[in-house]
């Protein structure tokens, strides 16, 4: 399908949306062998996905545009157009791209277009033997998170929390990408000197237990990995490192989240905690709660400093410019008093 034929078809499909591979040695917390996805390299085909929420017209040419600037070839299905309500077309309309995407042998790897909602719906009608039997990268963050659970957790295969297609690809997320996903070298994520620049506190870093930690590395969006909690989906934290994110939560509502995994004893048995940034997470001043609210770093603060793990928060992870490429599974480094994330083997074969 061209892009003109997307936007038409995209018009189209709202409308009626209203009527009607190698194995690594290392094994996961649930004794499954890790599989590491095949590495990626300029000329292959990407598939692009809307596992949970449709694309507009803009954000589909920003993903195709994004991919064919790095060099890949950007392969979508006639699903790729399709809304229903605030999904990307109907379940069984989001799982067949997914399936398809992994059985064609011409896919060399799948990034997810965007997140939004709705990918945590196909978990429990996924084929996992398929996309076992057919190992690739799969990309991708925010409501995103709930499939790369799912399918690390089923499979064992290396998923990456990384950008989305529709992300800004800047010069720190493309050297990520690149390293991570096309070299399958190991990286080190330390906060862009960049940010120095920027007044936003959400930016600032925060450390709040000292300490270095290494672990195998998994995590994603705050919010996703509370819903995932009590299904047959959710990762054990035993002796990993944590990496969260979160964007327009309120402080009072990060800090229900956070009590939640807390009193799930989840936290505790990790062995380090690293933290994105939570961007819009600070109450504003023409909130009804504004005077009755605290900061952000004051939630942080009460709920980790009495953790006797390292917990850092400000690295380059979420709903940023300046995105990460992290590999679940993959052994990690936190160093919190040089404010990195130092992964340390390859995500890809």
């Amino acid at each position: 399908m061209d892009r003109r034929s997307f936007v038409k078809k995209s018009a189209v499909a709202s409308a009626a949306s209203l009527l009607t591979i190698s194995a690594a040695n290392a094994q996961t917390n649930e004794g499954l062998q890790l599989i590491k996805p095949k590495a990626l390299k300029k000329g292959d085909t990407i598939g692009l996905i809307t596992p949970a929420s449709a694309v507009t017209r803009q954000a589909f040419e920003k993903a195709v545009d994004n991919l064919e600037s790095m060099g890949f070839e950007a392969k979508y299905s006639e699903n790729m157009s399709v809304r229903k309500g605030f999904l990307a077309g109907t379940d069984q309309q989001r799982l067949d791209d997914l399936h398809q995407m992994f059985k064609d042998p011409n896919i060399d790897g799948i990034v997810c277009a965007r997140g939004g909602y709705g990918s945590g719906r196909l978990l429990s009608k996924i084929n996992y033997d398929l996309i076992k039997a057919n190992p690739k990268v799969l990309m991708g963050y925010s409501d995103i998170t709930a499939l790369l659970y799912g399918i690390h957790k089923k499979t064992g295969m290396v998923c990456f929390h990384g950008p989305v297609g529709a992300s800004e690809y800047s010069e720190f997320t493309e050297k990520g990408f690149e390293r991570v996903l096309m070299k399958g070298k190991t990286a080190k994520f330390d906060v862009p000197k960049a940010w120095e620049e920027i007044e936003d506190p959400a930016f600032q870093t925060l450390p709040i237990v000292a300490g270095v930690a290494e672990g195998a590395l998994v995590g994603g969006n705050l919010s996703l990995m509370c819903s995932l909690m009590g299904t047959p989906y959710d990762i054990d934290f035993k002796d990993k490192i944590v990496f969260i994110e979160e964007i327009g939560e309120s402080p009072y509502r990060v800090d229900r989240m956070l009590t939640q995994l807390l009193n799930s004893g989840k936290l505790s048995q990790a062995k380090g905690i690293a933290i994105g940034v939570f961007k819009g997470c600070e109450t504003k001043p023409d909130d009804p709660d504004f005077a009755l609210s605290t900061s952000l770093e004051n939630v942080l603060k009460d709920r980790f400093s009495n953790f006797n793990i390292p917990v850092l928060y400000g690295l380059p992870i979420g709903h940023i410019d300046d995105n990460a490429t992290l590999p679940f599974g993959i052994q990690a480094e936190l160093d919190v008093e040089k404010a990195s994330l130092k992964l340390l083997e390859s995500g890809v074969e």
